[in-house]
């Protein structure tokens, strides 16, 4: 397995499509990009108990209006294949993802995935509830350890608010308040915001 995060509009779309996702309540229990053998395409599933209470087609027409929230997505929605969490592709992407504290990105490589002939894997870290501080900073850290170009990281805050920022820091104010340093892509600054405020990082 590969840790490096890579610059990629299709992990950026994802990850802006797993946040409308969200925000809609649709569920999304787990999601991995799959580069397949067979037809040397990407597709990006999305393993969701939502499919257990709504029809499939209701199910993608949901994960469709969450699609065409995507500012000038760079991915087509027939890329977008919703599974069941039993769904073998689903089952491994969430007992990979799930090895690790941290909610990090994980690109996979190894011949096989969930059953499926692949060249590669990028799975998304866990989105499940909000993260709590601990999970925040080992987060934060993971990612600014890592070596290669980072991508922006969408980081969601409790109050709802949203940022498009690299982590650059983590600083320890008083005993027990830690900051997470961020660079503010909008801004084009740092900011510093308490990991107790930090809800999600992807």
């Amino acid at each position: 397995m590969d840790y490096e995060l890579l610059v990629d509009p299709r992990i950026e779309d994802g990850k802006s499509l797993i946040a409308e996702l969200t925000k809609a309540k649709f569920d999304v229990a787990v999601a991995v990009w799959v580069k397949t053998r067979d037809e040397g395409l990407w597709f990006l599933y999305i393993g969701s108990e939502s499919l257990g209470s709504m029809p499939v087609a209701a199910a993608y027409q949901a994960a469709y209006t969450a699609f065409r929230k995507i500012q000038k997505p760079r991915i087509e929605f027939t890329q977008i294949k919703l599974v069941e969490p039993s769904d073998p592709v689903a089952v491994e992407a969430m007992e990979i993802r799930d090895r690790y504290p941290a909610r990090l990105p994980t690109r996979f490589r190894e011949p096989t995935f969930g059953g499926l002939p692949i060249y590669e894997a990028y799975i998304y870290p866990r989105q499940a509830g909000p993260m709590s501080a601990n999970e925040v900073v080992q987060t934060v850290a993971g990612l600014m350890n890592r070596t290669g170009t980072l991508a922006p990281s969408l980081i969601t805050l409790r109050d709802g608010s949203q940022i498009q920022a690299v982590p650059v820091g983590i600083q320890m104010d008083s005993p027990g308040v830690i900051q997470i340093v961020l660079h503010d892509l909008g801004a084009n600054t740092n900011r510093s915001i308490s990991a107790n405020d930090v809800a999600s990082i992807l």
